[in-house]
């Protein structure tokens, strides 16, 4: 897995994970999990929120064949620079990047706080330490053949 943000290969069927994680225990843990999970090898790692929306908009903007965006983003709820809230809100006003599954990472089960991750478009929840068997649920709901 590579831990620079670099551009999606042209053609390629490997599906892409961006990770935006501040915590690199909890990022490393994140990526293990990834590669006992089967063909979740493209993985880009983002070390705070406006790094890892800089990225999302710059592939959104893209006109060119070999950038798409990402199958699937994993996004710490509390990151440097910008929060993960913030960077939800930011998602909302892009027509394409809202079609991106979003996973929040949190530490929290605060059910208003949840919530307003979900009124954001997050579509997914995982607690700190991520588990194997829930980052696997996950990953089967986004794309059943890549468990």
């Amino acid at each position: 897995m590579t831990s620079e943000p670099v551009d999606t290969v042209p053609g390629s069927d490997i599906p892409v994970i961006l990770i935006a994680e501040d915590d690199e225990g909890h990022a490393s843990l994140l990526e293990r999990h990834l590669k006992r999970c089967g063909n979740w090898k493209t993985c880009h790692r983002f070390r705070d929120g406006q790094e890892v929306l800089d990225f999302l908009l710059k592939v959104s903007k893209s006109t060119s064949r070999a950038r798409r965006n990402p199958h699937l983003l994993f996004l710490d709820g509390c990151m440097p620079k910008m929060s993960g809230q913030e960077v939800l809100r930011e998602i909302q006003t892009s027509r394409m990047l809202k079609t991106v599954p979003l996973t929040i990472v949190t530490t929290t089960n605060d059910s208003q706080e949840l919530e307003s991750f979900q009124a954001l478009g997050c579509t997914y929840h995982l607690n700190k330490p991520v588990e194997i068997n829930a980052l696997r649920h996950v990953l089967s709901q986004v794309q059943p053949n890549h468990q």
